[in-house]
This record gives structure tokens, C-alpha cells and sequence, in this order.
């Protein structure tokens, strides 16, 4: 008997301030909505222009799509997995029905999970695309995710200026209107990607199952504590991409329900995913997999 769900584990996923996170597919020919918009409403209309100031190209891990992160490994960039997961819930609200819709079913031992698989392009200082003057060495090929910032693209999440990394000057009263107090973001290109994306992680989803199928990649972390992160060899990773990509697409994937155990430095954790009836990794671990805390703690 497999358990839908844990209350002392829901209760832990659900700390006051949790992280967001992009997960981005490029559609082409997708349809521009007249207005993208959220549950959650701004007080207040925000202004915001590109400086082309490059804080939000140093040190970041950016969401890709499968087709995006062939691109970017191909190129020599360094393309990891993250992945993390949380009991299967019932919960009906529009973010996490969102967050459902982009997760797909697996379990451990005897609990039931959604698994989010995102894959994201690595780099300790500049982005390797990052020219000297600042700009983009690869602007029109560029991640849907870099079109998208500093918007919000899950429903119920409200953009903050104040969580963002770009200076003060970008979001100054003398800047062309961004967002209005209805929520609707108004420059087009932000909207269009900020559709397409919502659209295709969906479409993604059935290549992410396979890419860690084909990896025999089965451990996570639990959603909102980390990510465990998964480095692997650059050719073996595109070739996986590539088989992914199509499996996904001909709607080849597995359709037996992996079995998935859960890596946490916490040991508070560990006892509650093992008294919901999950299973833990337990000794060394292979020198491609990592893990990437949210909190310090």
C-alpha cells in the first residue's frame, strides 16, 4: 500500500519563505496572450528597463529546456541535474496545481512523490556567453529564462524588486511601466516567453522522466529543503539528451513508476521521510552527485 501523503512532511515543506524556481521550454509559434497575469496582485504598478548592469549573468544556476541544454552543453558549457521531490499532495491552489502539472509520479518505498527534474547551466563567475561590454554573446539563441527576468512565471508568485539582483536605477519612476497593479506584464517579449514557457513545461515533462531513466538517476531531495545535484560527463549527458528528447516527444516514456530514495543532511529529515515509510541513500555517494541546501540550518 503506497501512502498519498505525510502531514508531518507537508508541514516541512511549507516553510513561510519558499524558493521558486524556473523551468523553461521554448515553443515556437506559440500564441502572445493579451496579458500575462497572477492570482497574487502587486500593490503597486512597477517600472523596469535593462541596464545591462551583468549581475544576473555571474554565478547562477539557469534553468533549461532539454533542447536548450543540448545547445548549451554542445557549446563546452557545463549542464547539471537537479532534482528534488515532496509526498503527493492534495492541495488545489493555483501554484501548486502549477507545480503538479510539471512533476511527475514516482515513489519510494511506500510513499507516493512528485519529482521535479530541471536541468540547469553551471558557472561559478561570468557566464561563458557574457562578452566584455556586457551584453549577450548569444542573444538570440538565448535561454528562455534570461528573456523571462526578473518577471515571475509561476501562477501566485508575485514579482519583487527587492529579490532581484538587478541595481536601483532599473526600477526608478523614470523607467517605461513593466508590470501594472492588475498583475499584467506589459513588455511583450517578457510575455510571449513567460507563455511559452508555462506551455512547455509541460511538454517537457515526459523527456525529463526519460533523461533520468537513461541516467539511472534516482535520488532527490526533498522539495523546498535542497536539490541533490547530479554532474554528469559532457558526451554521455547529450547523448542522453538526444534519446530523451525523442522518447519524449513519440510518447515513449517509461510508464512504470520509478523508485526514488532521498538524500538530506538533516537528520530531523531523515526520521521523518523514513516514519512516512521512504527510503534513504545511505553511505558514499559517486563523485557526480552533490547536494545543494536551501536554508543553512
Amino acid at each position: 500500500m503506497i501512502a498519498p501523503t505525510n502531514y508531518s512532511l507537508v508541514t516541512l515543506l511549507r516553510p513561510a519563505e519558499a524558493p521558486t524556481c524556473l523551468l523553461l521550454v521554448s515553443i515556437p509559434g506559440a500564441r502572445v496572450p493579451t496579458a500575462v497575469s497572477w492570482r497574487n496582485r502587486t500593490s503597486m504598478p512597477q517600472t523596469f528597463s535593462c541596464t545591462s548592469c551583468g549581475r544576473c549573468c555571474h554565478g547562477l544556476r539557469l534553468s533549461l529546456s532539454v533542447q536548450e541544454a543540448i545547445a548549451w552543453a554542445s557549446r563546452g558549457g557545463l549542464v547539471q541535474i537537479l532534482c528534488h521531490a515532496a509526498p503527493d499532495s492534495t492541495d488545489i491552489s493555483e501554484t501548486a496545481a502549477y507545480k503538479r502539472e510539471r512533476r511527475f509520479m514516482a515513489k519510494s518505498g511506500d510513499l507516493l512523490l512528485r519529482v521535479q527534474v530541471m536541468l540547469v547551466a553551471r558557472f561559478e563567475a561570468a557566464c561563458p556567453n557574457l562578452r566584455p561590454d556586457m551584453r549577450c554573446g548569444i542573444y538570440d539563441e538565448r535561454p528562455n529564462v534570461c528573456r523571462i527576468y526578473p518577471a515571475e512565471i509561476i501562477p501566485g508568485v508575485v514579482m519583487n524588486p527587492a529579490n532581484r539582483l538587478c541595481p536601483p536605477e532599473a526600477w526608478n519612476g523614470d523607467q517605461p511601466l513593466f508590470l501594472t497593479d492588475e498583475g499584467q506584464v506589459l513588455e511583450i517579449v517578457t510575455r510571449v516567453a513567460i507563455a511559452e514557457a508555462r506551455a512547455a513545461g509541460l511538454a517537457d515533462l515526459e523527456a525529463r522522466q526519460s533523461l533520468v531513466a537513461l541516467l539511472e538517476i534516482d535520488v532527490a531531495a526533498l522539495e523546498n529543503e535542497g536539490f541533490v545535484v547530479w554532474t554528469i560527463d559532457r558526451a554521455r549527458l547529450i547523448s542522453a539528451l538526444g534519446d530523451a528528447a525523442v522518447a519524449g516527444a513519440s510518447g515513449k516514456a517509461d510508464a512504470v513508476m520509478p523508485n526514488w530514495r532521498f538524500m538530506t543532511p538533516r537528520s530531523e529529515t531523515a526520521e521523518l521521510i523514513s516514519s512516512a515509510g521512504a527510503e534513504l541513500i545511505r553511505g558514499p555517494q559517486p563523485e557526480c552527485v552533490d547536494y545543494l541546501p536551501l536554508y543553512e540550518r
